[in-house]
Parts: C-alpha cells; structure tokens; sequence
C-alpha cells in the first residue's frame, strides 16, 4: 500500500503543469540557438538573458548548462515509477566486477589502445585488473541492488580463485568438522 501511495504521489510530482508544457517548444529552440551560437557566434542574434521566461527556463530540468552541454551524471534512481524501488546503475555492471567477498575489481582504462607505443612492462600491468579501494566499494554497493551484491556461480569462471579470502579473519570460509 505504502508503495503505491509512493509511486502516485512521484508520477503527480513528475507531469508537467500547463505552463511549463507551454515552455518545451521555447527550451528546445534556446537549446539548439545555444549550441549554434557556440558554434558559429558571428552569425546568429545574442538571446538576451533578461527576460523572465528566461529565469523560468533555467529551473526546467534538461536545460544545458552555461557551457552549452548538458550535465554528465550517473545517479542512482531513489524511487522507480512503476515499483517504487531503487533501480541498478548499468554503467557499474558493465566496468566493475564484484567479487564473494565484497571487493570490486575494474580493469585499467585504456589497457588496449596504442600498444605499440607502451613497453612491454606496461603492457603485463595493464593486463592485470585492478582493486577498488573501501570507499569506492561502499558507493558501487549502493549503486547496484541486492541482487547484484549476492555471489553468482559460473560455469568455469576465470575469477574463481579471487572469490575467497582466507587469510583475514573476517572472509575466512568456515570449515566443517566430521
């Protein structure tokens, strides 16, 4: 009950008043005038910034920036619309590697370009993967759900010999006495 209180109460937050709805066309044609001025500025008429539609344009969201490009952002969705749960952020799935044990592990960036130029030392490191450290585990713990922080079993999985821990206390694998 509590989640569909939730999820009727995000989707009346998330329409459009009849205002802003009357304000998309305008924000589509700031945004393109934007972009063409930074582009060519010599041909095309400065907007003038002192008009309060232009106050009203600022707090929509999707508006770009001052630079002319739309803000770079890898959040996390609170609350879906349809469910009302957290959503996983497919961006951590696809560089990142959760080990049983709690750890994440990532490649290098950029291990496969420009090989020629790279020494062959540089080359061995770059094949290696590398450990996020304890703060960077506990956001990429948020960023996923609990079913991507459960441990999966694969089939001849390359990663098996990282998957335990025993020489802390903490990850040991218990051992059972007959």
């Amino acid at each position: 009950m509590l989640r569909t209180f939730v999820t009727s109460a995000l989707r009346s937050v998330c329409r459009q008043s009849p205002a802003a709805s009357s304000l998309i066309p305008l924000v589509q044609r700031t945004q393109r005038a934007t972009l063409m001025t930074l582009s060519r500025p010599s041909l095309l008429p400065t907007p003038s910034l002192a008009s309060p539609a232009h106050h009203q344009l600022l707090q929509l969201p999707g508006v770009l920036t001052a630079t002319g490009s739309p803000s770079n952002t890898r959040n996390v969705t609170k609350f879906s619309l349809v469910k009302g749960k957290r959503k996983t952020v497919k961006a951590v799935l696809k560089r990142f590697k959760r080990l049983d044990w709690g750890a994440w592990i990532r490649t290098h960036s950029g291990r496969q370009k420009k090989l020629f130029k790279k020494s062959s030392a540089l080359r061995r490191r770059l094949k290696q993967h590398v450990f996020t450290n304890a703060t960077q585990s506990w956001l990429l713990d948020k960023m996923v759900t609990n079913y991507w922080r459960r441990p999966k079993y694969f089939i001849n999985d390359p990663y098996k010999p990282y998957h335990s821990r025993n020489e802390y206390y903490a990850t040991q694998s218990k051992t059972f006495k007959v």
